[in-house]
């Protein structure tokens, strides 16, 4: 049995917004990729066969994500994977 300690979110809604600004293209490629970045690096992503809800889009100045099912980490994928700063992703707008 897998046991997880942090932010999960099984049946609620999530949403983020990030100034593309403060990321480079390496970093927004790895944000609409997020299932494949992080199942590289075993020790972050051990989620087994779970669907991925999560909704990524860019638009001119900004990425945004949303989701229904919150089944991936994303929190800790932009903070402690993808070293996002916190004060620079504002969630649930």
């Amino acid at each position: 049995m897998k046991i997880r300690n942090g932010y999960v979110s099984n049946s609620s809604s999530a949403s983020f917004v990030i100034s593309l600004d403060m990321l480079t293209d390496d970093k927004i490629d790895s944000i609409h990729n997020h299932v494949e970045e992080a199942k590289k690096h075993q020790s972050f992503y051990d989620f087994g066969d779970v669907e991925d809800g999560w909704m990524i889009n860019t638009e001119e100045h900004y990425i945004s994500g949303y989701c229904v099912m919150d089944n991936f980490d994303m929190h800790t994928f932009l903070h402690d994977y993808l070293k996002i700063p916190g004060n620079v992703v504002k969630w649930d707008y």
